[in-house]
């Protein structure tokens, strides 16, 4: 599970996902960044890559 400081990140980054989507994803990268895409209308392979750069950030 992600730490507070990350979760926050994560918010900060992805402002247009509520806190449902991101409960839902659940600490899975790979939903999150079915979600990320689906908000931001880019393809899951750019949102996974957006997902993993603001992990390890």
């Amino acid at each position: 599970m992600a730490d507070e400081a990350t979760k926050a990140k994560l918010r900060a980054k992805f402002e247009k996902l509520g806190p449902a989507d991101f409960q839902a994803a659940a600490g899975n990268k790979d939903a999150l960044a079915e979600k990320v895409a689906s908000a931001y209308g880019i393809s899951k392979e750019e949102a996974l890559k957006q997902v993993e750069e603001a992990f390890s950030s």
